[in-house]
């Protein structure tokens, strides 16, 4: 494992904050908006040209953002953790909070697993990213930026960090029609997940989005009772409804939406909830993906055995459910699904990043 810590500072970055003491960022306007600003006389910027990513940008592209009072770039990578298949991204925002991303290396290509929120209201017992609660929503430049940092290699993008995205609903799909815009990085919404823990209503709103992407509900029980234990934020949210959306929007879309399980000894892997999973899921536009819990300090949960995941597994398939075991990328960083923490600049493990990072610029 290796650490590295950088400050990345580019002109236009002093520009006036909004009301909600963030800078106008450049990278969340769309095409259209980016056509409506004045052009800088003797400067021919593209839309495209927004999202470079290479850390030198054009003298033409900063002269331009500092015309228009935009900041190029909001977030300073002060961390760099490498794994074997993974690399996260400690990733410090404006206002003194920090959110962490992830490059998942595979055979045919990289994937961005990005963060939608500071922080999470859902508190899922399972997951580190919840324990602080949630602080504020990322707004889309941000999570654009993201993208644009972790490199020109990725060709998937995964809402799987910290957040709920579908409780961000509004910037996540801004933040998803930016990236896909042909003028700008012309990404693939085939490439695209949401995953989230499914909230009916925008669910429902999402059915009736004309956008292709995929969508993966963090299930983990078949029953309310239980459900409600294991994320308490979504008590109001009844299984049924949430299981109905998410195929409602399945069979609007023609597409297959992914259900994933985390496997708890004694908590949802006996028979019965096998069974359960079957009646859900028989003959529907449906696959499940079967986890094991990554371990999270201060978190007491069992690792559930190869033998019981089998069982639970074959019992799934002899009722023709689709269903996978889903491999887990990033233990080695504390980088896997769950894993990731809100740092907060103000104390913790994340002050020290910062510290790093101003003896780095006083060398």
């Amino acid at each position: 494992m290796s650490s590295i810590t950088e400050q990345l500072c580019l002109p236009g970055e002093a520009a006036k904050p909004d009301r909600s003491g963030a800078a106008k960022l450049a990278l969340g306007l769309t095409a259209s908006e980016f056509d409506a600003l004045p052009s800088t006389k003797g400067d021919a910027v593209a839309y495209r040209d927004l999202f470079a990513p290479h850390r030198d940008l054009p003298r033409k592209l900063q002269r331009w953002a500092q015309a228009n009072s935009l900041a190029l770039r909001s977030l300073t990578i002060l961390n760099r953790d490498r794994g074997s298949m993974s690399e996260k991204f400690l990733f410090g925002l404006p206002d003194g909070y920090a959110v962490e991303s992830v490059l998942i290396r595979r055979r045919d290509g990289y994937t961005a697993c990005v963060s939608s929120q500071v922080g999470c209201a859902f508190a899922c017992r399972f997951c580190a990213s919840g324990q602080a609660g949630l602080k504020r929503n990322l707004a889309a430049a941000e999570i654009v930026e993201q993208v644009v940092q972790l490199g020109p290699k990725v060709n998937r993008i995964v809402f799987m960090g910290i957040g709920e995205p579908l409780n961000n609903y509004g910037n996540v799909l801004r933040a998803i029609r930016i990236l896909r815009d042909r003028r700008g990085m012309d990404f693939p919404t085939t490439g695209i997940t949401i995953s989230s823990i499914g909230i009916p209503k925008a669910l429902r709103d999402l059915r009736e989005e004309h956008l292709g992407i995929n969508l993966t509900i963090s299930l983990h029980a078949t029953t309310q009772e239980v459900r409600a234990k294991l994320i308490p934020g979504a008590k109001k949210h009844e299984l049924s409804q949430v299981v109905q959306a998410a195929l409602s929007w399945a069979r609007r879309h023609n597409r297959t939406v992914t259900f994933v399980y985390l496997l708890l000894p004694g908590v949802n892997d006996s028979v019965e909830d096998a069974q359960r999973l079957v009646a859900m899921f028989a003959d529907t536009p449906a696959r499940l993906n079967l986890m094991r819990w990554n371990p999270v300090d201060s978190i007491d949960f069992g690792r559930t055995s190869d033998r019981t995941l089998q069982l639970f597994k074959s019992r799934l398939e002899r009722a023709g459910v689709p269903v996978v075991v889903r491999d887990t990328q990033g233990m080695d960083i504390d980088a896997a699904c769950g894993q990731l923490w809100l740092r907060d600049l103000r104390g913790g493990r994340a002050l020290a990043a910062s510290a790093s990072v101003a003896t780095a610029k006083a060398i």
